[in-house]
């Protein structure tokens, strides 16, 4: 049976501004997903990178014999000349309706965290979306840890001052969602201490920050923090897993699989919790989670679309035991436009093959097979951040 879910409205659970002056000079450079240098040759290489380019071939009704650089000018022409008109030509042939946005990158707040978005930045990327795609706000707890931590106070007025600064971020951005980035510090495997045990291990961490262990106290307990504040506030919990920035995600540790003891501890068992990036490369671990765990929910940003041909098989495995009401599109896409209406467009056309299958198979319904993907693609968005 032949599945169509082109007309499908979509809001991204999870992506980043795409603001022109942070693209890199090279097109290609903009499908590499870590910090290090790459050469454009390799990047070219990809095949999420021809996947796009010939994405693009199509849209710009170019020939087949349109070349790789043909195609690349004349998208900067646009990107460049006409950027509004251009996005709002993306995002409408996709029918993309909004864009859960975190502002925490492409700063990084780790290696250079006064590289921040500037408001004309900010601006630029409203106006592209104003009128057509609603953005919605999201921000990294990790910003207000660091800064307070800097001044050296006690634990007392750390945690005091982290909360309530924390809550003012939220108001005053009108964020829908935090973020944990612990993923990137010290990885997903969250020791639920007890609060002494935190107080100790702050102090152990002021005198000497660079020790292991004590830094991943400080971070576990930023974590907990986390889900404390969003269970107080209602809003849902954004954790990154799996695939990220190198050379800050240690492949091993950014299992969500790592996180079970935390997620069953009381004080994170009442939060919302969304697992981002489907864990990739770990979906089927991350399905399991999302499964026994009520109140954990995940998305399938960053390996779609930046794995390429993974969509296929990952979302597959993701599905395995992942419940479809529990599950989000994202792309994790940002600092260039085509990342964002690539990975819509990818999902639509890989979700619908699954279906097709399955239908096919006998395993689900017609009816169940749409309503699956209205859910995945936009209700399950507006229900869980219960947007307007």
């Amino acid at each position: 049976m032949k599945i169509d879910l082109s007309n499908i409205p979509v809001i991204d659970n999870h992506c980043h501004p795409f603001v022109l002056g942070r693209e890199p000079e090279v097109f290609a450079k903009n499908f590499c997903i870590g910090l290090y240098p790459v050469s454009e040759e390799n990047m070219k290489s990809t095949i999420y990178y021809q996947q796009v380019i010939n994405a693009l071939r199509k849209f710009f009704n170019l020939p087949e014999t349109a070349t790789e650089e043909e195609v690349v000018a004349l998208r900067n022409k646009y990107a460049q000349e006409d950027r509004v008109n251009y996005a709002h030509k993306l995002f409408e042939s996709q029918n993309i309706k909004g864009f859960l946005c975190d502002f925490g990158f492409p700063i990084s707040q780790i290696t250079n965290p006064e590289n921040k978005l500037t408001d004309s930045e900010i601006k630029e990327y409203r106006d592209a979306c104003e009128g057509y795609t609603d953005i919605y706000n999201i921000d990294r707890i990790e910003w207000v840890a660091n800064r307070i931590v800097e001044e050296e106070p006690s634990f007392d007025e750390f945690e005091s001052r982290l909360v309530k600064d924390t809550k003012k971020l939220v108001q005053e951005k009108n964020l829908i969602a935090l973020k944990s980035v612990v993923a990137y510090y010290t990885g997903l495997d969250v020791r639920p201490l007890s609060r002494d045990e935190f107080k100790k291990g702050y102090y152990l961490y002021l005198y000497d920050p660079d020790n292991w262990e004590y830094r991943k106290m400080f971070h576990d307990f930023i974590f907990i923090k986390a889900c404390e504040i969003c269970r107080e506030l209602d809003i849902p919990l954004q954790v990154h897993t799996g695939l990220g920035d190198t050379p800050h995600c240690h492949i091993v540790r950014v299992n969500p699989a790592n996180l079970t003891d935390a997620l069953n501890d009381p004080r994170v068992m009442g939060t919302t919790i969304v697992l981002i990036h489907g864990g990739y490369p770990y979906c089927e671990e991350l399905g399991m989670l999302v499964n026994h765990f009520e109140h954990v929910y995940c998305d399938c940003s960053s390996f779609i679309p930046f794995a390429g041909i993974a969509a296929y098989d990952k979302l597959k495995a993701l599905l395995e035991l992942c419940p479809t009401k529990k599950l989000f599109f994202g792309t994790d896409a940002g600092l260039i436009l085509e990342g964002l209406w690539f990975g819509t467009m990818n999902f639509k056309k890989v979700y619908a093959r699954i279906l097709e299958e399955l239908i096919d198979d006998g395993y689900i319904t017609y009816e169940f097979a749409m309503q699956s993907a209205e859910d995945i693609l936009y209700n399950n968005v507006k229900r869980v951040y219960k947007l307007k």
